[in-house]
């Protein structure tokens, strides 16, 4: 631990003294630099009472991806240490955190409080080292502000943004936006707490009988809906009222709501804004079927794009659901840089009792075309065009149109963009006519999956960041060296 010279850096020293050790080992961490540039750390937090500290932890305690972004900060000539945050020992470990020169947050949320701490406190603490220049990445707010569904609301006069979205924080709000934006287009209402889809509906109405302009009227509560929920692509029929109803107030009886086959629970305006009770309204993109883009961001650079389709019959491509996912590095891991991909889909030529037409099998397509049922669709992208207007343009200004303006872009990031363009799902539009919108930003813990394999489950209860295959453990090094490069810069290295 000690440098060539034999001092140990003070904040070096305070870990080791201060700190609970709740890592095991520290191994494939590189070793500290000699002469450090600046002094930071990767803050985790490790969960007691789950069987391996969480379902993102390695054997040794770390999370599975902490190795590459300490090895990376090390490589940019920065000492690097990986610690966990112990909320008995709270104001100790604020204490210690005062001697970095920032901090990598990799609190995965809702473990503080599943360790029996307090997620307010943390955040408040780490909102006062912020007040004393210590840069904290993400911020509290960043997460909050940047991952709030409403953040499509504020971007929605941005490129990447859709103008008719908005935010429902009341009961009346949401009761007279809903029947009015029911009425116009199908609709995608998103809850602001969920995770992995959950209470993210995707509703059409079962008569399609919409107005012509927004605003020209509004839907009854007895007309029939027909709602399909991201998390699992299941689909449920109710009438207007009691979706209202189960928005509101759950499964609490006498309400009004009916029998829902959802995983959830409702009650999504429950507690109000300051507890994070909102729902957006966003218009329906039908050309969700043709995938989503996945950009994977280091500060303002991409280090490539997943290109992410719902399996056949679903519409959602949440991992779990069956879906599909296409690589595109951005010379990153290889020598091919972003440029226009190509998707092929057997597409059916009608239309599902959701009124979509969905793609089925690839390898099943060629036979269904032979059979009459299904016709061969080409999709282009342009991810380099893309990526070029969201970064040079949007990027520019994203923090303070998030009303963020004194935070920087976060280090470690991902834009969720879905295809919005004019026109039916599986016609082709022209590159250059094509209208991306992000459906959602993630700054929360974003994982490497590079680094999967070294995660904890029951069948493997004992790997680590050695039990990562060669390959996939290089290209998790280059991610990485990436954030520590870019790290570098934001603290002046």
């Amino acid at each position: 631990a000690a440098a060539k010279d034999g001092k140990v850096p003070r904040a070096k020293l305070l870990i080791d003294t201060c700190l609970i050790k709740v890592s095991t080992d520290d191994d494939g961490l590189l070793p500290q630099p000699d002469a450090p540039k600046k002094q930071t750390c990767v803050a985790q937090i490790f969960v007691n009472s789950h069987e391996f500290g969480g379902t993102d932890k390695s054997c040794n305690g770390h999370r599975y991806d902490s190795i590459p972004f300490g090895n990376g900060m090390i490589k940019a000539g920065m000492a690097c240490y990986l610690v966990h945050y112990v909320h008995s020992q709270h104001d100790t470990f604020f204490g210690v955190m005062e001697c970095m020169d920032a901090i990598l947050c990799r609190c995965n949320p809702g473990q503080i409080k599943a360790d029996g701490g307090d997620q307010g406190k943390f955040d408040d603490s780490v909102r006062a080292l912020q007040k004393k220049g210590i840069p904290v990445w993400p911020s509290p707010d960043v997460m909050e502000f940047m991952g709030a569904k409403d953040a499509l609301t504020k971007i929605r006069n941005l490129n990447i943004g859709m103008p008719d979205t908005g935010t429902y924080y009341t009961e009346d709000e949401f009761i007279a936006g809903f029947k009015k934006s029911m009425k116009f287009q199908p609709r995608v209402i998103k809850q602001n707490r969920g995770s992995s889809g959950e209470g993210i509906w995707i509703i059409n109405l079962k008569n399609a009988d919409y107005c012509a302009g927004f605003g020209d009227a509004t839907v009854e509560d007895s007309d029939e809906l027909i709602l399909m929920e991201a998390n699992d692509n299941h689909v449920e029929n109710h009438t207007v009222i009691e979706f209202i109803n189960w928005c509101i107030y759950g499964r609490d009886e006498g309400k009004g709501a009916g029998e829902w086959a959802s995983k959830g629970t409702g009650k999504y305006l429950e507690g109000g804004k300051a507890a994070g009770g909102q729902l957006t309204d966003q218009r329906f993109c039908g050309r969700i079927l043709e995938g989503e883009l996945r950009y994977n961001m280091v500060n303002t650079v991409c280090l490539g794009v997943i290109h992410k389709v719902p399996a056949p019959g679903g519409m959602s491509a949440v991992g779990g659901t069956g879906s599909e996912y296409f690589f595109y590095d951005n010379g990153v891991i290889s020598d091919s840089k972003l440029g226009t991909c190509e998707f092929t889909a057997y597409v059916q030529k009608e239309a599902s009792a959701d009124g979509n037409h969905h793609r089925c099998a690839t390898d099943e397509g060629p036979a269904k075309v032979e059979a009459g049922t299904h016709e061969k669709k080409v999709i282009n992208v342009d991810l380099e065009a893309l990526r070029k207007k969201f970064v040079e343009e949007d990027c520019a200004i994203l923090m303070k149109t998030l009303e963020l303006p004194d935070e920087p872009i976060p280090l470690w990031w991902t834009a969720d963009m879905i295809n919005a363009s004019l026109g039916k799902c599986w016609e082709a539009v022209p590159v250059a006519e094509q209208k991306w919108v992000v459906g959602e930003f993630n700054c929360s813990c974003v994982g490497v999956s590079k680094c999967l394999p070294a995660y904890c489950k029951p069948d493997t209860p004992n790997v680590s960041w050695k039990d990562i295959p060669a390959e996939e453990a290089a290209h998790a090094t280059k991610y990485g060296d990436i954030v520590g490069a870019e790290a570098a810069k934001m603290l002046g290295v």
